[in-house]
């Protein structure tokens, strides 16, 4: 694609190893996958490096190379990733480019589209070398030769500035009449993965100067961007904020609908990608709540950046979604063992501690025990 007449930069990074693991998951070498797919082996060395990027191939001949992989049993879930990995490598490409101070902000891929949670972890597995979360634990076969990279890990002077561009990007999406307010939230949010901590002064700084981020009747398009801000600050080591948040955010069920929809399109339960963040405070409607369920569930540990949140997230589908727990009954028994340390800790807010008690007391309703309490 083009913008304003300039080419937009290519990386391949992500594409590429994710390739690298489809094809070692059949598996088979680089050799035997090019004579499987009618091509010649530097050309799949190309893909799986980055110095071709396998998304800059043709949509026909794409399709077809996908179709052939999983005909020769490439893991599906893997597979199903490559669309999340090319559109990684065009985020990964634009935030790192060298005119990002000066771009029209209108074609960064970044304020494209809401942002779920693959997509994200594909985006940091290049940026902080863990693995995504869909990824772990698959059991892989690894014909390889030699040492190997880990991953489609970025230099330590790419990573870098891909952070110092993030602070960029919000900064020119907040200013002016034409507030780009998705590209500003999810820059903002992206920045709260640093390891470094650097993004927490310039975080705090956006609380501080926008007054709209702090106070809310119902839901707003600033809703989330200010869920988004708190969050990245929790995760910079400052809980404070996200717990204010949860606490007079919610005000009416209007945002609850919306915490509930956002965390059900970020875990995939609502399976097709939005534009922008207006679905949000929409009807509950064409998702389950199982997998959401699971993902709290999985999440709600004292250290957590978001227990805080989680919890009540739990609480608010739990509430919403009533027999869900009779339906998810390892989910709910996991629920249980989780929440007793938790409520024995100092590390959740006085509204977590309330919320999770309700949600205990339900359980314990229910027939639910602990493991091993005999409660």
């Amino acid at each position: 694609m083009t913008g304003r007449g300039r080419s937009a930069p290519h990386r391949g990074e992500v594409t590429g190893y994710l390739f690298k693991l489809i094809r070692e998951s059949i598996p088979l070498t680089q050799e035997q996958l090019a004579v499987d797919l009618g091509v010649d082996r530097v050309t799949v060395q190309s893909w799986e490096s980055g110095r071709r990027p396998f998304s800059a191939v043709p949509l026909g001949q794409a399709i077809a190379v996908r179709h052939r992989l999983g005909r020769l049993g490439a893991n599906t879930v893997l597979l199903a990733a490559l669309d999340d990995a090319a559109e990684a490598d065009l985020v990964l490409a634009a935030v790192l480019d060298e005119q990002v101070d000066r771009c029209d902000i209108a074609e960064q891929p970044l304020g494209w589209s809401v942002l779920t949670h693959r997509l994200t972890d594909l985006i940091l597995w290049a940026v902080l070398g863990q693995a995504p979360t869909f990824a772990r634990g698959l059991s892989i076969a690894r014909p390889r030769r030699g040492p190997v990279a880990s991953g489609p890990a970025l230099p330590v002077d790419e990573r870098r500035v891909f952070f110092m561009n993030l602070h960029v990007l919000a900064e020119r999406a907040a200013a002016g009449r034409n507030r780009n307010v998705l590209l500003h939230r999810q820059a903002c949010f992206v920045a709260g993965m640093d390891p470094t901590k650097a993004a927490a002064g310039w975080l705090t700084q956006t609380t501080a100067r926008d007054r709209r981020l702090n106070t809310f009747r119902t839901w707003s398009p600033l809703w989330p961007e200010a869920r988004s801000v708190v969050t990245s600050l929790a995760n910079q080591g400052d809980p404070e904020p996200l717990r204010d948040f949860i606490a007079r955010a919610h005000p009416d069920d209007a945002c609850e609908r919306a915490a509930l929809n956002y965390s059900a399109y970020w875990v995939g339960e609502i399976p097709y990608r939005h534009r922008d963040d207006s679905f949000m405070p929409e009807a509950l409607a064409d998702w389950h709540g199982s997998i959401l369920l699971r993902h709290l569930v999985q999440r709600l540990e004292p250290g957590h950046p978001f227990v805080d949140l989680n919890i009540h997230n739990i609480w608010a589908l739990l509430t919403a979604r009533r027999g869900l727990t009779v339906d998810s009954p390892a989910a709910a028994r996991a629920l249980l063992d989780r929440s007793v340390p938790l409520l024995d800790s100092d590390r959740i807010s006085a509204q977590s501690r309330q919320e999770l008690t309700s949600i205990v007391y339900s359980l314990r309703a229910d027939g639910l025990t602990g493991r091993g309490t005999g409660r």
